[in-house]
């Protein structure tokens, strides 16, 4: 990494410190300004700034869903019947919208301003410091907004209103309580209870602002944002220029709020009972339609209850089945008994089936008994035995008997079955209809039993909107109740004093910018230095005594000082070895190239050099009046008069050794032509003959151009620029002549300084 060059930091140290050291000179300057700055913040701060206060407050928003009620009503709300939650975007809205601010301002009568009249500004007053109550008819249409009222109390039952409406003073009087009507507005004024001060009210007036103005301005003093970014927390700010209006203003905010949030949450409390109610009569008529439903299907079905009906007409079926069975079991053996007699052995006894009728019973028991007889009689006697044939012909008889018998039972048995499967295939039929009519009457029950619970649980619901109706409870919560910080933000004192100071610094230091800008002048050396290309031979100082030629003191006095050091600058700056001819000039008159070129003779003098010192000046000379000399014969004289030699135009000064002057000579026309004279050279050789140095006092650049004509004869050049005298300009004309070398060695001296002091010999005064 390079390093900063040292010459540059330096430079750039040394022009800071210039800078601030212009600046510096000028300290009364900065003194004064900063006490003027400070004392007018001081001021402002106690008569004419108003205070304003920070009140904050916080809220917590519960996002609470079914209307407040006390159970989980997540399903209900599901269902569209109840509000949902509220984002805290939304909320936001609310506070700030100019509907909740406008209830408000018009609930509390914020539109009217108290003030007391005060001998620098009034101040507002508000709350127990207002001893009335005044209420605005806003309808009206003379009401006249932001117009100053003034309040007289006469007495504790009268008051005079005075207040100018175009220029025309207005009065009246009023008592307390009774309805004032005036060119300006209706309103109404009582006190508070109290009869008030006459003192105190004196001096008190109210306006009537414009609400919606008021409103505007309130929304644009409050803040509402998140107080986190994942909590319901809202954080509340409103700028007052009073602590306690503030904080009720902000507290009646939250109230209106609540209320309104309270009042729409009943309002929907009230529209989910009317809606529940309508829907419960409704559900009440559709639960009667159901149950007639059942009470049809089961006398339609002729059905209690159909599992225990279903059982029974299992139980009754295979009852019958039973029945039918053992009827059929009696007909087999009828039917045995039958084929037996009509196709079997008539020597066999009939078997001993059990048979259920007792006739037919009898008769085989006979015939059985009548059979066993003939066979034990037939073992004894022939067929022709009279009692074989008589228990034959019986025989024959009692099976006749049985047949038909058997017959007319084994009908009966017939019939009896029939009747018996008949009834079985009815209950079996019933049988067969149960889950059919199970399945229709569980979806009889199943919509009865649907519209029972949706019944109960809106039944329900509503007990719970009834009991949010009655014990109200709002959503918000108020975390921190307004208040109002300490000090106000506004004015911030620090800053203003900050401001004050910074501005008591920078009026003077614009003023002085602002003069450097627009002085076209060289005020410095600086300036001077900063845009030179000649060389800088050094500085001057005003004379004290405020004349010309410095001839007392030119030993020890500060002037004397600086030409030695001139002189120094001048023989270090020198390009010749002799340096002998120096010239001296300057742009426009006035600038000093006399006074240096007179002095800078009178230190070479006082050097022990011989010197002489010419006035090149033609047309304004000043040297030797300056002197007290004449100015003839000299050089014009020497240049036109041919037999004139150079020793009768030098005159020795009459006090001073070795210092000698030539003047100008006699007054002449056409002196520019004079300038290009070969007597010049003429005279100027003989002048290096006989002193050792020549000073050339001519005349300013700016204005003619004859000290160019010399330029052959010399070996140096002053060039003469006076603080706040030579202008910037001349600087450019001045490189010109460097760095074209129209004037031999140019070097630059600054005239009418106050650098004196600096080499110890006090302040110098101008």
């Amino acid at each position: 990494m390079k390093e900063a060059n040292p010459e540059l930091n330096s430079f750039e140290q040394n022009n800071i410190r210039s800078i601030i050291g212009k600046y510096l000179k000028f300290w009364p300057l900065f003194a004064v300004s900063l006490v003027i700055a400070i004392a007018a913040i001081i001021l402002y701060i106690r008569y004419f700034a108003e205070n304003e206060y920070e009140i904050q407050s916080a809220i917590l928003l519960k996002n609470v869903e079914a209307g407040q009620g006390f159970g989980d009503l997540g399903d209900f709300a599901s269902m569209g019947l109840i509000k949902s939650t509220h984002s805290l975007e939304d909320e936001i809205g609310i506070l700030t919208s100019i509907g909740v601010m406008e209830e408000v301002i018009s609930k509390n009568n914020y539109n009217i301003t108290y003030y007391i009249e005060g001998s620098i500004r009034d101040v507002e007053v508000y709350g127990e410091k207002v001893p009335v109550n005044i209420t605005v008819d806003e309808t009206d249409d003379n009401l006249i907004y932001d117009l100053p009222i003034t309040i007289k109390f006469i007495d504790s039952a009268t008051y005079e209103l005075t207040t100018i409406v175009e220029d025309k003073e207005l009065k009246s009087q009023h008592t307390f309580g009774e309805v004032v009507t005036t060119s300006y507005g209706t309103f109404t004024i009582a006190t508070k209870g109290e009869t008030p001060k006459l003192k105190e009210s004196k001096n008190l007036y109210f306006k009537i602002e414009n609400k919606d103005d008021l409103i505007a301005s309130f929304l644009k003093k409050l803040s509402v944002v998140p107080a986190n970014k994942t909590g319901s927390s809202l954080n509340l700010n409103f700028i007052s220029n009073d602590k306690v209006k503030g904080e009720e203003i902000l507290s009646k905010l939250i109230e209106t709020y609540i209320e309104k949030t309270i009042k729409y949450e009943n309002e929907l409390a009230e529209n989910t009972i009317k809606m529940i109610d309508d829907r419960l009569k409704l559900l009440s008529g559709e639960i009667e339609d159901v149950e007639k439903t059942v009470v049809d299907f089961k006398t339609e079905n002729t059905v209690t209850n159909i599992a225990n009906n279903a059982d029974t007409y299992v139980q009754q079926s295979n009852e019958y089945k039973n029945r039918v069975a053992e009827y059929q079991s009696q007909i087999n053996v009828l039917e045995g008994v039958e084929f037996s007699l009509q196709n079997g052995n008539n020597e066999t006894a009939i078997g001993g089936a059990v048979i259920n009728d007792p006739s037919v019973n009898s008769l085989i028991a006979q015939y059985n008994q009548a059979l066993a007889e003939k066979q034990k009689l037939s073992q004894s006697a022939s067929s022709s035995n009279p009692l074989v044939a008589n228990l034959d012909e019986n025989l024959s008889s009692l099976r006749q008997s049985i047949i038909q018998n058997v017959r007319s039972v084994k009908n009966g048995y017939s019939i009896a079955r029939g009747n018996l499967s008949a009834n079985a295939n009815r209950y079996d039929y019933q049988i067969a209809k149960v889950p059919g009519m199970e399945k229709k009457l569980l979806d009889i029950s199943r919509d009865k039993s649907t519209k029972e619970g949706l019944y109960l649980f809106l039944l329900q619901k509503r007990e719970e909107e009834v009991l949010s109706l009655a014990a109200p409870v709002s959503s918000t919560r108020i975390v921190d109740y307004p208040k109002a910080g300490k000090f106000p933000i506004s004015p911030n004192k620090k800053l203003l004093y900050f401001s004050g100071l910074i501005l008591g610094l920078f009026i003077p230091v614009s003023l002085l910018y602002l003069k450097d800008t627009l002085n076209n002048k060289i005020s410095s050396v600086e300036e001077l230095t900063q845009n030179l290309a000649a060389p800088f031979l050094g500085e001057i100082a005003r004379s004290k005594n405020n004349t010309i030629v410095v001839t007392e003191d030119r030993v020890t006095s500060p002037e004397a000082e600086l030409f030695r050091l001139l002189l120094f600058n001048l023989n270090f700056l020198k390009k010749t070895e002799k340096n002998q001819t120096i010239l001296v000039t300057s742009t426009e008159k006035g600038e000093g190239k006399t006074f240096i070129a007179s002095n800078l003779a009178l230190t070479f003098a006082s050097n022990g050099e011989k010197v002489v010192v010419l006035t090149f000046d033609l047309r304004e000379p000043k040297l030797m009046e300056n002197f007290n000399l004449p100015n003839s014969p000299g050089i014009t004289d020497f240049i036109v008069k041919k037999g004139l030699n150079a020793d009768q135009i030098i005159q020795k000064h009459p006090s001073i050794d070795d210092f000698y002057l030539v003047g100008s000579g006699s007054s002449m026309n056409q002196v520019g032509r004079l300038m290009v004279s070969n007597r010049i050279g003429v005279l100027m050789d003989t002048l290096k003959q006989e002193y050792d140095r020549i000073i050339i006092d001519t005349a300013p650049i700016g204005l003619i151009s004859d000290a160019f004509a010399l330029n052959n004869y010399i070996d140096s050049s002053i060039y003469v620029v006076r603080k706040d005298k030579t202008k910037k300009q001349s600087l450019k004309v001045i490189n010109s002549i460097y760095e074209n070398d129209r004037l031999k060695n140019t070097m630059v001296v600054f005239n009418d300084t106050k650098a004196a002091a600096s080499y110890g010999y006090g302040s110098i005064k101008g």
